[in-house]
């Protein structure tokens, strides 16, 4: 299985909405982000838009998104329209090479989860690599490689299932099975361990690598929920991860 976006446009955008989404993935995200003053930034696998607008409003000086899926794209630019924040939007794989451009600072929300195998991975890092200059950053959020090594949770209070293979092997599917109101959709990442991450970046030409893990948002209307959240955050379907090109 191969998770076509173009089919699932509108459902993943609404999947946003979802409270882990705001308490724990933009809050982290956006946390280790920090500033965004004069930065010129990129979003790679933008989607629909979501963090590309979120970091724009940030702060970002210069704000552009690249996405595979035309039809994401066509919802992230109709939102421009709808909305304008000075966002260019453009149809691109991040696995294919680039002229090498300048941007500050990388961004990217699941990306590197639909690597296959560690191939893809470097094609991946390597097209991150050139899309940022000399001394710039990258930072991602990504399905946790560790989901196959301990015992993975019932996450449906959360909004999500996820479904492992019998063995764990390079390429092993992780499967999400994200549940709306009305609907439910299903994504499907693949397994590559993190020292295989680690070794792609550093071929790219990335240095300082470094795992963060997720945080919760405080809410004073939610009082103390951290229980609510503990499998969440002791067994993280997610990984924070940035670097710096060298």
């Amino acid at each position: 299985m191969t998770t076509d976006y173009n089919l699932i446009a509108e459902q993943y955008k609404k999947a946003k909405e979802q409270l882990w989404r705001t308490r724990i993935e933009t809050f982290s995200l956006m946390k280790l982000i920090g500033s965004l003053a004069g930065k010129k930034v990129v979003d790679v696998a933008c989607g629909e838009g979501y963090f590309t607008r979120k970091l724009r409003r940030a702060g970002a000086e210069e704000m552009v998104g690249v996405d595979i899926s035309e039809r994401m794209v066509d919802l992230a630019r109709a939102q421009e329209t709808n909305e304008p924040l000075g966002i260019a939007y453009r149809v691109e794989d991040a696995r294919e090479a680039v002229a090498q451009q300048d941007f500050d600072l990388a961004v990217s929300a699941w990306l590197l989860v639909y690597a296959h195998d560690r191939a893809e991975l470097a094609s991946m890092c390597r097209g991150l690599s050139r899309r940022l200059k000399p001394g710039g950053r990258f930072v991602t959020i990504n399905t946790n490689p560790d989901l196959y090594a301990f015992k993975v949770p019932d996450y449906r209070r959360y909004g999500f299932t996820i479904d492992l293979a019998d063995r764990v092997f390079e390429g092993a599917p992780i499967l999400w099975t994200i549940n709306l109101e009305d609907s439910s959709f299903k994504i499907e990442n693949y397994y590559i361990p993190i020292d295989a991450y680690e070794s792609a970046f550093y071929d790219a030409g990335f240095r300082n690598f470094a795992v963060h893990p997720l945080e919760l948002a405080p809410d004073p209307q939610a009082g103390d929920d951290r229980q609510f959240w503990a499998d969440f955050l002791n067994y993280p379907p997610a990984i924070l991860i940035d670097c710096v090109k060298a």
